[in-house]
């Protein structure tokens, strides 16, 4: 009988879902609003555990069609700056170029930030309608008005493109420079690009470098690096010709983003990084750089093994700028990486969450294998890294692991971030009953205020909707967030329900996901 009833009530649940979810369960159709959120915030477009790259680039140049321009604008500049997502906005910012010319117009600066975004932006415009007046104004301004000594070296190919497509005749010899990527370019004086040098100290610096690398003094050329700070991407085409000392001086003089990304290089060309690392991987360093901690894991996962560092170069103790040892010989890069990372979320305020109680329930299903577009992290490690924030900054907190039931979870509080990651990971299996850490709450009569969902949402138990609202019943004051990784259109909940069983969506992976909850910690409050 008690089968009967609980089916009877499932059917109730859900004899609203307008659709069914990728594992054919009942589910709700995300409103385009929240979708345009989702896709903005995740920027998921690559291929997915149910869902190929192709269909998710079909799905979201449907929805940017119907989008209103307005909205399109606000969210495309949202992904770009908060969520730090490139191609969907990008997409986007495409869509929006047919919609309203004026409106593009004044949000081109606003997600067009590097000459990559430039080039991808460039691609997908030849793509998709070709360029028009509105176009090429707003490539103009981008040009006119973005284009340094350093974006001419960094990028100098893909400024070059816009020069030719838009038509752009600035008179700045970094325009010049810029077009002489390509060998022949109709009408451009080989004088106006040598005025660069005299014009631009950096230029001066850069060739300077550049032949005492090609004659072998790699002393001269390291103090030259790191006195003028050129900047190392653009000279990508000689790194074959460096040696440690000159890794050496990029490590000092990169910043804190690039230094992440080119940590394991650093580590492979024998640099002691532990000392830069030191210095320069601080909680305040990362935040004013907005380098959200999951690259900190991925600067970890990237490190060789087995690592081994000697000064015993003789032309390490000649370079000037590197005077500073590392005090703790014993200490890796891991270690340094982990650190920091343990730091990092102790750096957050958990004064307003500790007020509460709080249960953290991250999805381990098999699913949660899939890779965040565009990086090497998988669901799951993304997972782990908030899971490991929430289990150490938390006073009252139960972490429930769940597939198809709840798991134990094996690690002490006090572990590292990194090792609640690792462990996680190296956990993940089965099918996405969504419910079961609801109904083992229940079960358990376990009372808390908050409970925390990490998941890709793609269930087909029993329904987490009708569990929660049972447990809705034993804890009517209860509130649960559901922080979604995944990129998929449906919700496992209507938007009525939601509102009515105190639930929230988060869509992301940043600092923006913590400030959220503060927020409605703080209105819930009122």
């Amino acid at each position: 009988m008690k089968n009967i009833i609980s089916e009877l009530e499932n059917i109730r649940n859900y004899k609203d879902a307008d659709t069914l979810n990728h594992e054919n369960f009942p589910a709700w159709t995300m409103s385009d609003s929240m979708r345009l959120e989702q896709l903005a915030m995740t920027g998921s477009l690559g291929n997915s555990f149910y869902v190929s790259k192709s269909a998710l680039i079909a799905d979201a140049l449907e929805l940017l069609e119907r989008a209103d321009a307005e909205e399109l604008a606000r969210v495309i500049v949202r992904g770009r700056n908060e969520g730090f997502i490139r191609t969907f906005p990008l997409l986007g910012l495409v869509v929006l170029s047919k919609k309203s010319p004026q409106l593009f117009q004044r949000t081109f600066p606003k997600v067009v930030l590097t000459g990559n975004d430039l080039e991808d932006f460039i691609s997908m415009t030849r793509q998709m309608r070709g360029f028009g007046r509105s176009i090429k104004r707003a490539i103009h301004s981008y040009l006119r008005e973005s284009v340094t000594p350093y974006y001419a070296m960094k990028y100098r190919r893909q400024i070059a493109d816009a020069i030719r497509i838009s038509r752009f005749d600035g008179n700045d010899p970094l325009y010049a420079y810029a077009l002489g990527a390509y060998s022949r370019v109709k009408g451009l004086d080989a004088n106006k690009i040598k005025e660069v040098y005299s014009a631009y100290s950096e230029f001066e610096a850069r060739k300077t470098f550049l032949e005492l690398l090609e004659a072998g003094k790699m002393v001269e050329a390291a103090n030259v690096l790191v006195k003028n700070r050129l900047d190392v991407d653009s000279l990508s085409a000689y790194y074959h010709k460096f040696d440690k000392i000159i890794w050496t001086a990029v490590a000092e003089i990169t910043p804190v983003m690039r230094f992440l990304k080119y940590l394991a290089k650093f580590a492979r060309e024998g640099v002691d990084v532990r000392k830069f690392a030191i210095k320069k991987l601080t909680v305040d360093s990362l935040k004013a750089a907005k380098v959200f901690p999951f690259r900190l894991y991925s600067a970890y996962e990237a490190i060789p093994s087995n690592l081994e560092f000697s000064q015993s170069d003789t032309l390490w103790g000649k370079l000037t700028n590197f005077t500073f040892d590392v005090e703790n010989k014993s200490q890796t890069i891991e270690d340094i990486l982990e650190n920091v990372l343990d730091d990092y979320t102790l750096e957050y305020d958990w004064e307003e969450f500790n007020d509460y109680s709080w249960v953290i329930a991250p999805d381990m299903s098999g699913s949660m294998m899939s890779r965040i577009a565009g990086s090497k992290l998988t669901f799951s490690e993304v997972s782990g890294m908030f899971t490991g924030f929430f289990s150490k900054g938390l006073n009252q907190v139960r972490i429930l692991p769940w597939n198809t039931m709840v798991l134990p979870y094996g690690i002490e509080k006090h572990a590292s971030v990194i090792e609640q990651i690792e462990y996680l990971q190296n956990s993940v299996c089965g099918g996405t009953y969504m419910e079961v850490a609801v109904d083992y709450m229940l079960k358990n009569r376990i009372k808390t205020d908050y409970t925390i969902f990490i998941t890709d949402s793609m269930e087909y138990g029993q329904g987490w909707l009708a569990s929660w609202k049972q447990y809705r019943r034993f804890n009517p004051n209860a509130k649960a967030f559901l922080l979604r990784l995944d990129c998929y259109s449906t919700q496992p909940m209507s938007d009525e329900d939601a509102k009515k069983n105190g639930i929230y969506q988060i869509f992301g992976w940043n600092d923006n996901v913590i400030e959220y909850i503060r927020y409605v910690i703080k209105q819930n409050k009122k």
